[in-house]
């Protein structure tokens, strides 16, 4: 496939002037098309208390607020003792039907010895986004003998060969450092599903690995299907560096090869230390990136367009 050369369009949500219940972190987005003309974003929000929390707004095609939605958060913390009794972030949402969709979305709660442990939930809407409930109180994707420690950030696609397609995070294993903390190792896995809820785990379902033997953290992947196979975005960090964004390609979608991104860190300013959290869109023949800058989306998100190296102008 041909390369995507991406040109950054700046930051257009920041902590400035946000709303309470984002007001010390806005980012981690899930974008669609929507009606006259905008996008809906839903992302996650983080308030001065620490609580990570799940709203929507909307964006014309200048990338300007038109729309904060004033009943957000529309999903926070669950109950005591479940999987996202200690916050919710991260909501990756798929459109069902002309007024329901889907919110696949990562919870998480503490774990032994300063370790976190996260799972994915399903959220559903059937008012076309303005209000959610959960499908369940227990994660979607159930720990078993394949994931057994914990699942994370997914992407979902619908109408392929198979009626429902994902790419999720999995934890692998925590390894004790020499400083006495632990450090988690994730990466991303495939699964396929009839309805969306119930998900079938194919045996050797690695889609992406880890690179090298430095490399710790490889997640939250938003994947798109080209005429002539599948791009895959996702976050990747290796000991003594900060979050990046790496590519790969498939044929299939089960067999991976990475690729250059094409778009790193800025020289200074709100992404200077990170880029990281990618969301990409493809209108015509233009790409659109939602993606999040330094200290994991404290600083804002951002966009950028891109276009295949024949089509750049």
């Amino acid at each position: 496939m041909q390369p995507i050369i991406w040109e950054k369009r700046g930051l257009l949500l920041g902590p400035e002037s946000a709303p309470t219940w984002r007001e010390a972190h806005s980012g981690m987005v899930s974008v669609l098309p929507w009606a006259g003309d905008t996008y809906r974003v839903f992302l996650t929000g983080r308030d001065a208390c620490s609580r990570f929390q799940i709203g929507w707004l909307d964006l014309n095609r200048d990338f300007t607020v038109v729309y904060e939605n004033p009943a957000n958060p529309v999903l926070s913390a669950g109950r005591m003792g479940c999987f996202d009794s200690q916050g919710v972030c991260m909501p990756s949402v798929v459109r069902v039907s002309d007024s329901v969709l889907y919110m696949y979305y990562v919870g998480w709660e503490p774990g032994l010895a300063g370790t976190i442990v996260n799972n994915c939930g399903l959220a559903i809407s059937e008012d076309n986004g303005a209000t959610w409930h959960r499908w369940s109180e227990a994660p979607v994707l159930p720990r078993d003998a394949q994931d057994p420690i914990g699942t994370g950030t997914v992407y979902v696609l619908r109408g392929c060969r198979e009626a429902w397609r994902m790419w999720y995070t999995t934890f692998r294993n925590w390894r004790l450092l020499e400083d006495g903390t632990w450090r988690h190792f994730y990466h991303i896995k495939y699964a396929e599903s009839d309805d969306g809820i119930h998900w079938h785990k194919p045996p050797d379902n690695i889609a992406v690995d880890f690179a090298d033997e430095w490399e710790y953290a490889v997640a939250r992947p938003v994947v798109l299907q080209e005429p002539d196979g599948y791009r895959m975005w996702f976050c990747t960090r290796s000991a003594g560096s900060s979050y990046r964004i790496g590519y790969a390609e498939s044929v299939d979608g089960r067999h991976w090869s990475r690729a250059p991104s094409g778009i790193e860190p800025s020289a200074d300013g709100w992404d200077a230390d990170m880029v990281e959290y990618a969301y990409v869109l493809k209108e015509n023949q233009e790409y659109l990136m939602f993606y999040n800058g330094n200290g994991f989306g404290a600083s804002g998100t951002g966009v950028a367009r891109g276009f295949c190296r024949e089509e750049t102008r």
